[in-house]
């Protein structure tokens, strides 16, 4: 299913990744991660330096799980704009035009069930930094997430 947070208490900013993946954090190092479609803002550049694979000129960013997990965890950073894609196992090869993408994607709003990235296991879609939408495979994780964020709306 999907879910969409717009108002909640739990987020500083959409889409902070620290706060939005708390209920799940000990799975996500078990997935590779696909970034597309990225702009952001990091917080703690001043105290941390930049954040070693993020570019604003990729088309896309790969990360192991730890990789992921690490930035997740040690970083501060708003992501305005991107998709992340979570796979099990190796992350497929993408032509350019297959990058999923946020920015005028009607397929977000007219087809919110269906994953850009069709092997992906999760999908975050950080929109314009107003509001953060969540795909979930998994079903114990898409609970785990709603138990805390009891906010969240589905996506129709």
């Amino acid at each position: 299913m999907t879910y969409i947070l717009e108002k909640t208490e739990k987020l500083k900013f959409h889409t902070n990744l620290r706060e939005l993946l708390y209920p799940i954090i000990e799975s996500i190092g078990d997935y590779n991660w696909l970034l597309t479609n990225q702009d952001y803002f990091i917080f703690d550049f001043e105290q941390k330096g930049e954040v070693h694979k993020l570019d604003f000129e990729s088309k896309k960013i790969e990360f192991s799980g730890s990789e992921f997990k690490a930035l997740v965890e040690t970083r501060n950073i708003q992501f305005i704009w991107g998709v992340f894609c979570a796979f099990i196992g190796e992350i497929p090869s993408l032509k350019s035009e297959e990058f999923p993408f946020a920015d005028c994607n009607e397929n977000i709003w007219k087809k919110p069930n269906e994953f850009l990235s069709p092997n992906s296991e999760i999908e975050i879609i950080c929109f314009d930094g107003t509001s953060t939408i969540i795909k979930f495979k998994n079903q114990k994780m898409e609970k785990e997430f709603l138990q805390y964020f009891s906010e969240a709306k589905l996506l129709l």
